[in-house]
């Protein structure tokens, strides 16, 4: 079987439409690579669940608490849980018929793994084998999904749990807005991901001194996939404003998307050669997200069944079409075109 290959969408900063973007992107690599794709929701907020499953399933998932725990991503961690390190790869996928994509849904109880994350960080740190495959269960996850691709759908923070994922995929993106706080956030992945993936190097260095050949057998890495596995951003649009019966663009909006290429070089420590990382403006699609939502469907594949009406139709195929230039770029950069 070929190598998985793994992508997190990921931004400390929320409000930047990340999880529209990852979902609406999965349903875009499936339909035009032909990838068969799994979406893991890693964000206790499980938003890309509801949005990718349609109201009978997801509320079927979660009306019981001991079905939610043994249905959903909370299940790989059966054993993690009670003080084990080695996940649960026999894990329960859905079907997402409209997107045409398997789901490990997402569970309100995953925030509760950071602190058992927290604690096998400073373990790994400290050397312990058992710690650092706690660390790298998203890596062992790909690794036992038979898939073409591993979507990570990740909530907005630089926490452990977040860390842990990116351990485990071989690429990321950062979905950014045109504003003051996305170029902080910016600059924040990147001093955070430079901090602990020096620490991760030392640490597996250590595991290596004191027990030649353990990392190996374990597939511990001396560096993990992501230290080389950024692939881009993209920039939510502006919402135009009116101004004499026309429209004109917000300033400030101008003025920090300018700044974005510069400071995205935070993160140049993790970029392959040669990439373009602009992806593209993920337009905004206002009337349009909450139908898609309310449907379970993406935005490329609403329908006048659906509710979709007038000057949205016209509206879709030019959404559409930016959508599709956004996976077309993306696809490039991971290598799948």
């Amino acid at each position: 079987m070929a190598q998985t290959t793994s992508l997190a969408f990921f931004n400390n900063k929320g409000g930047v439409g990340k999880t529209t973007l990852s979902c609406n992107m999965a349903a875009q690599l499936a339909e035009k690579a032909a990838l068969s794709i799994l979406y893991v929701d890693c964000d206790p907020q499980c938003n890309a669940t509801q949005l990718l499953l349609d109201d009978d399933t997801w509320e079927g998932l979660y009306s019981n608490k001991q079905k939610s725990t043994n249905a959903t991503l909370l299940s790989v961690f059966k054993n993690i849980r009670v003080g084990d390190s080695t996940i649960v790869t026999d894990f329960p996928v859905v079907r997402s018929s409209r997107f045409d994509i398997d789901v490990l849904p997402g569970h309100p109880n995953l925030s509760t793994l950071e602190d058992t994350f927290s604690s096998s960080w400073i373990e790994f740190k400290a050397g312990q084998i058992g710690a650092a495959r706690r660390s790298l269960w998203a890596q062992y996850l790909v690794q036992a999904a038979d898939y073409d691709l591993v979507i990570f759908d990740l909530g907005p923070s630089l926490g452990a749990l977040n860390r842990t994922v990116l351990l485990g995929c071989s690429a990321f993106v950062t979905p950014t807005a045109a504003d003051l706080f996305s170029l902080y956030a910016v600059d924040n992945i990147g001093d955070w991901m430079k901090g602990w993936l020096r620490e991760y190097r030392r640490a597996v260095a250590d595991i290596d001194e004191k027990e030649p050949g353990v990392a190996e057998e374990w597939d511990i890495r001396d560096t993990p996939l992501i230290g080389s596995g950024y692939v881009g951003y993209t920039v939510q649009q502006y919402v135009s404003r009116s101004s004499r019966g026309g429209l004109r663009p917000v300033k400030a909006y101008d003025r920090y998307k300018k700044q974005i290429p510069a400071r995205v070089k935070a993160l140049a420590d993790f970029t392959p050669p040669e990439l373009d990382l602009d992806l593209g403006i993920v337009p905004n699609m206002f009337a349009m997200v909450p139908l898609a939502q309310g449907v379970h469907a993406p935005i490329t594949r609403l329908t006048q069944a659906d509710g979709l009406r007038g000057a949205q139709i016209g509206q879709q195929r030019k959404y559409s079409a930016q959508l599709h230039a956004i996976a077309e770029r993306l696809m490039e950069n991971l290598g799948l075109s």
